[in-house]
């Protein structure tokens, strides 16, 4: 006998039957009756009856990997089973392709949910949030801060702070689609660190919010993005306020990557934010990675029917994502690279600090850039990393919120 795993969500999508476990994984199940699955489950019948009740075209397996997945229980299963489901089989640390993953989010995002969204969404709080908003536009409007030197007499501690106050604008970034979460009812299942585009970074696993409504999945989406525009207008007051040379300098670049990070994570491409937000606006879950078997297909000549506009996304997403990084590139040059002539130009101390700085953050773009070119034009025409395209019909989807490039 099997039935939904309790506490499990769900939604019907164009692309199938969306389904969060009681884990936190995601599981896009396609098929003709997919949105048919709970009504079916509701009476319990054993696996060949669901089966039988679902149809052609339906893997055999098909069940089977939904109990395994966590999805659905099986009652005949012996008392010892243990399924992914399993809160035995849950850890605190897991390591993942996305980095260190850590459990625990949930808590914390409650609590901001609770403690600091009624203020900020009061009349007051608002009325703040725009007066902020209107003076960082000023201030960015004003320009660099008369007689700020390129670079003050401590790279060292000038790069420090700016790998400190742009990791902090990262992870208010990050909390807030933690927080969305928690506010729209569902319980972030987990934050962790890793390298993206070759510096550490701190990032949300979002995926339950593939089972909201459209409206809240494009809210959560995009809430990191709001509070990028309120660290950016902060740093740019605080560059034009501040007394301290070195600290104007710093909050200064804060703010000038700042805009570019906002510029490059609002493009509907990739999977950053603004991917996720068109992902969620056309309900298509994977856009990402089908839009680049699109490509891959097309490069071959083999394009399916009917995926024209797939694949052309898939091209100015490759075209836009190489321009992004381009972009990044020149911008973080054009901002900090005399902080980094000086760093290498200092003793081993401020070196080491220099080759941390912009070591990773090189390599990180070189591999994005080949990432980018090989995954859009030799993609697996069947399958990718978190994603087949039909077959099986029941596949694990990720929406792992890759945070802004920390330019810092």
């Amino acid at each position: 006998m099997v039935a939904l795993a309790p506490h499990t969500h769900y939604r019907v999508s164009k692309r199938g039957l969306v389904l969060a476990c009681p884990n936190g994984d995601t599981v896009l199940f396609e098929h003709p009756r997919a949105a048919d699955l709970p009504v079916l489950l509701a009476t319990n019948p054993d696996p060949s009856h669901l089966t039988t009740a679902l149809g052609p075209p339906l893997d055999p397996t098909v069940v089977d990997d939904l109990v395994e997945l966590g999805v659905l229980t099986n009652g005949d299963d012996d008392p010892g089973t243990n399924h992914s489901s399993s809160p035995a089989r849950e850890r605190r640390f897991t390591v993942s392709r996305s980095g260190l993953m850590i459990k625990g989010i949930a808590t914390p995002s409650a609590w901001l949910n609770r403690r600091l969204v009624p203020l900020l969404t009061h009349p007051l709080g608002l009325i703040v949030i725009a007066a902020v908003l209107a003076a960082g536009g000023i201030a960015l409007l004003c320009g660099r801060p008369d007689g700020l030197p390129r670079v003050s007499d401590s790279p060292a501690t000038e790069a420090l702070l700016m790998i400190a106050l742009g990791m902090t604008a990262t992870i208010a970034h990050e909390f807030a689609h933690a927080v969305a979460l928690s506010h729209y009812g569902r319980a972030p299942r987990r934050a962790g660190f890793g390298f993206y585009w070759g510096a550490l970074s701190f990032f949300v696993d979002s995926t339950p919010a593939l089972t909201l409504p459209r409206h809240q999945r494009v809210v959560q989406a995009l809430i990191g993005l709001v509070v990028d525009v309120v660290t950016t207008a902060l740093f740019a007051i605080a560059a034009h306020l501040v007394q301290d040379p070195l600290l104007a300098i710093v909050f200064w670049r804060l703010a000038i990557l700042g805009l570019v990070d906002i510029g490059i994570n609002a493009l509907p491409v990739l999977q950053v934010d603004g991917h996720w937000a068109l992902a969620d606006l056309l309900d298509e879950p994977d856009l990402g990675p089908r839009a680049r078997r699109a490509l891959a297909h097309t490069i071959r000549r083999q394009l399916p029917a009917g995926q024209r506009a797939l694949a052309a996304y898939g091209a100015i997403s490759l075209a836009v994502g190489l321009t992004m990084i381009a972009t990044l590139a020149y911008a973080f040059w054009a901002t900090t690279g005399d902080l980094v002539i000086a760093l290498f130009n200092g003793n081993p101390a401020q070196i080491a600090i220099g080759l941390y700085y912009v070591g990773p953050l090189a390599l990180g773009l070189i591999f994005s850039t080949l990432g980018l070119l090989l995954e859009s034009t030799t993609s697996n025409t069947h399958t990718t990393p978190n994603r087949t395209e039909t077959t099986p019909p029941c596949t694990p989807t990720d929406r792992t919120h890759q945070p802004q490039k920390d330019s810092s």
